[in-house]
C-alpha cells in the first residue's frame, strides 16, 4: 500500500513533532520505529513503505 497525499500531510505533520524529541543517531533506532507503528495503526501501511517515506519526508523537512 501506498501513501495518498492527505496520508503523507498527517506523516509530515506528526513528524516534525517527534523529531525535535531525538537526534539523528537515534532516528534507525527509536523513531523509524515509532513512524512504523504510527503509519501501521493509522493507516495500515507496512514497516518497508513506512520507514522509506520517514526519510523522504526528512528531506523534505530539513530542505525547508
Amino acid at each position: 500500500m501506498k501513501f495518498n497525499e492527505e496520508q503523507k500531510n498527517q506523516l509530515k505533520e506528526y513528524l516534525e513533532t517527534i523529531l525535535d524529541l531525538y537526534t539523528e543517531e537515534e532516528y534507525e533506532e527509536y523513531v523509524e520505529d515509532i513512524i512504523y507503528n504510527y503509519c501501521l495503526n493509522r493507516f495500515g501501511i507496512e514497516r518497508e513503505v513506512s520507514v522509506k517515506m520517514f526519510y523522504v519526508l526528512l528531506e523534505e523537512i530539513k530542505d525547508s
